[in-house]
């Protein structure tokens, strides 16, 4: 290796990176970390940085170049006009400062120099800013841009008051269980956006969390960020290094998972697993033990709480959570709340602003000025028993509305939300939540008897606090889905102007632009939504919904997987999976995830598309079991008629047998259309049962018109040709049939619908199969 030359741009790089990772340390762990650095000529530049750097705040030993502790604020740097100086490190100035050009109120970082040459700080800054843009998610600061102006280079974010939580540990000891799983979940969510971004944090801990005024926790410090798989130097802080760390190994999604478990040791006990003031010390510790014990020091804690946070700091990596997403679920299983973290009670607060506290030593400097008075107590709020006892019974709900997946969830929670708001009418989160409840049980069951609830406690929510995004949200939603798209649009734009950054409102947008027809912004959306906020199974699943619509079966499947990992014990997202497999032909993994989906909860759903995988295969008696077992759950399933129809045509059944399965199909299939009159698929199915007993004037009217609804549908477009062909409608049947396959429907399953079996012996037929391209995906 060629010695070190700090003339050349590569080495002053190196200076820069070492620098900045040795100012990050305990002032005990920095010699230990120079000690790392095997060149002699690096090692000793950066021990002199280090020693300038370290006492830059002394009048009377300034760092030349160094801008001092007492040095006067700029007043303006760029189009940004300087309010005041919040915060100041070893490298870094951050300053409350006004845009000028976009009139609102930003942190704005300013790299300090330090006598180097200004392209690697530069650089060194630049890498930081990019670290943070990559990384898409609630619980982490956007940041909007980094510039040079007057010889200094800097970056701006939105502007968060807050504390961080060591101050807050500080200020008022250990925190209690439930608010710390709140928080783990919080950060596991920002990490598992980070890990999803390609990135390692590397330096996870109490300091670099922060509490915003409204309660969200966000995730602070990218200094230290590197992509997965590059083996940089070792650099943390000790407590919160894995032991693989400290033996030189590289950083990997585990030594994040493992600070993460130390964090939450550290909120519940106030201590660390291991204590020790120096890194060898810490490896000594690590090799020899003893290795406290959080129930040992919190005996109070929930036994599943405290499994979760042994289990993310165990010292083998392999026996860690795979991933924070895996961390997540645990958390909450353990607490009995839902995935997703859960806001504590606040009054309703005006609309809130962001605010990055970044990557500044001491840490203490920045808490003290990030503290606000509101103290961690208050945000729990000892109020009246009733008062009290409605904010338990919402944080129950909360996580039933998350979970909503799991059987009589749902059910649960929405009498436990109608008594919180009766106890605390002035409550908006209760309210916010309620509304959600009501509506996924519309969304699921499609009774209209739950809309108006979703849609008055809704408004309800927005009376107490206008600023309540998910509300607006919820209200998007139910809009979409009741055919309102216009008050849709307006009420996911002002969700969106609330908090842009919001997961569920993409999620929403994107199934209001498939609506809508806007089919070239509904993936680009769905995908938005994904990266924000990447351990959300619901928005996995909503995803993978676009996709099997749009005939996409494999993206679907791997939405839907995606789905399954992070919650197991989810039989809905099972149940789609196995649709997935389903339209793939890949019918014995089809099978065995409906049927697992079955044992978890067996509703009628799974039991319907078990039948139909099931008739896929031959087995018409089975499946007419299956049919007749999703109508014992659910009389009212309609497709679940159809079918049965359908199999006792196959088993060779009396006719006025299989004419009354279709007629009760059609029968409730109409009473669903009084609520659902632009629905495609229902208005699809309606159609052709009336062309299989022949009442040709309805089925021609129907299937056009959901043909016209969904042009885009390879499922719908193939309905139409089958009900054209039973009307001897054969004209129509190919063309419909050739935009089917156009638009990406298989073959194999026209071979397999008996409705096309005269119609595939037409010459025509195979030209289509043959000449028809296919949609690119």
């Amino acid at each position: 290796m060629a010695p070190f030359d700090s003339r050349q741009p590569g080495d002053r790089s190196r200076l820069q990176r070492l620098f900045d990772e040795a100012m990050r340390l305990e002032d005990s762990a920095r010699l230990e970390f120079l000690e790392t650095i095997t060149e002699p000529e690096l090692r000793e530049q950066v021990s002199q940085y280090v020693s300038r750097g370290a006492d830059e705040a002394s009048p009377a030993r300034p760092a030349a170049g160094l801008s001092t502790a007492g040095a006067p604020a700029p007043k303006r740097w760029g189009p940004f006009e300087i309010l005041e100086k919040v915060g100041q490190g070893a490298f870094g100035e951050v300053y409350r400062a006004f845009d000028t050009t976009l009139e609102r109120e930003v942190a704005l970082k300013l790299l300090l120099p330090r006598g180097m040459d200004r392209e690697s700080e530069a650089r060194a800054l630049l890498r930081e800013a990019r670290a943070i843009a990559r990384v898409r998610h609630n619980n982490v600061v956007p940041i909007h841009g980094v510039d040079r102006h007057d010889g200094r280079v800097g970056f701006w974010s939105d502007f968060v008051r807050g504390k961080t939580l060591s101050a807050l540990l500080a200020a008022q000891g250990p925190f209690g269980p439930e608010e710390a799983a709140h928080i783990g979940v919080d950060l596991c969510r920002a990490v598992a956006a980070v890990h999803a971004a390609g990135l390692l944090h590397r330096d996870i801990k109490t300091a670099n969390a922060m509490r915003e005024e409204g309660g969200r926790i966000l995730l602070m410090d990218f200094g230290l960020t590197q992509d997965h798989g590059q083996h940089d130097v070792m650099s943390g802080t000790p407590a919160y290094m894995a032991p693989e760390l400290l033996s030189g190994q590289p950083a990997t999604v585990g030594s994040d998972i493992y600070a993460l478990g130390v964090v939450l040791f550290h909120l519940l006990t106030g201590k660390f697993p291991f204590e020790a003031s120096r890194l060898s010390e810490m490896r000594l510790r690590h090799e020899s033990g003893p290795r406290a014990s959080v129930l040992d020091l919190r005996p109070d804690l929930p036994e599943a709480l405290a499994r979760v946070v042994e289990t993310a700091a165990n010292p083998d990596p392999a026996k860690r959570y795979s991933s924070a997403g895996q961390m997540i679920s645990a958390l909450t299983d353990a607490m009995g709340f839902g995935q997703g973290s859960v806001e504590l009670p606040l009054p309703p607060h005006p609309r809130r602003r962001w605010f990055r506290a970044w990557m500044l030593a001491p840490v203490a400097a920045l808490a003290l000025f990030l503290a606000v008075p509101r103290t961690r107590h208050a945000l729990i709020r000892t109020e009246s028993p009733a008062v009290a006892s409605a904010r338990q019974d919402y944080l129950r709900a909360r996580g039933l509305v998350e979970h909503y997946y799991r059987p009589q969830a749902l059910e649960t929670a929405i009498p436990l939300l109608q008594r919180a708001t009766g106890q605390d009418p002035r409550y908006a989160p209760a309210w916010a939540d309620l509304g959600r409840a009501n509506f996924l049980q519309f969304w699921q069951l499609r009774d209209t008897a739950y809309v108006e609830p979703a849609r008055a406690a809704s408004l309800q929510a927005l009376a107490l606090n206008p600023e309540l995004a998910s509300a607006h949200v919820t209200l998007g939603m139910l809009y979409t889905e009741t055919g309102q798209n216009d008050l849709a649009a307006e009420e996911l734009s002002e969700a969106m102007r609330i908090d842009s950054r919001n997961a569920e409102v993409y999620s929403a947008l994107a199934e209001l632009y498939y609506r809508q027809g806007r089919t070239g912004e509904v993936e680009s959306t769905f995908r938005n939504s994904i990266e924000l906020d990447p351990g959300n199974w619901r928005l996995a699943n909503e995803f993978g919904y676009y996709y099997l619509r749009a005939g996409r079966f494999d993206a679907a499947a791997v939405q839907y997987q995606k789905a399954v990992s992070l919650t197991p014990d989810n039989a809905r997202a099972l149940n789609n999976l196995g649709i997935a497999y389903w339209r793939l032909n890949q019918l014995p993994a089809a099978r065995a995830s409906l049927e697992q989906a079955i044992r978890i909860e067996p509703s009628a759903n799974p039991f319907y598309n078990l039948g139909r995988v099931l008739e896929e295969e031959g087995k018409f008696a089975e499946a007419a079991e299956a049919f007749r077992n999703a109508i014992g759950q659910d009389g009212s399933h309609y497709p679940a008629w159809g079918q049965l129809g359908e199999m006792y045509s196959r088993l060779g059944e009396d006719p006025s047998k299989i004419r009354e399965a279709y007629l009760k199909a059609i029968s409730l299939a109409e009473e669903l259309r009084k609520q659902q009159k632009s629905q495609p698929s229902l208005l699809a199915d309606l159609g052709l049962y009336y062309a299989i007993i022949g009442k040709q004037p309805e089925s021609v009217a129907l299937l056009r018109q959901a043909a016209a609804l969904a042009p885009e549908s390879p499922s719908i477009l193939h309905m139409a040709a089958a009900g054209f062909e039973l009307l001897h409608h054969r004209e129509e049947a190919l063309q419909f049939l050739g935009r089917a396959i156009a638009k990406g429907r298989p073959v194999a399953f026209l071979e397999r619908d008996s409705a096309l079996s005269a119609l595939r012996g037409d010459p025509r037929y195979k030209a289509i199969i043959n000449n028809v391209p296919r949609t690119s995906h």
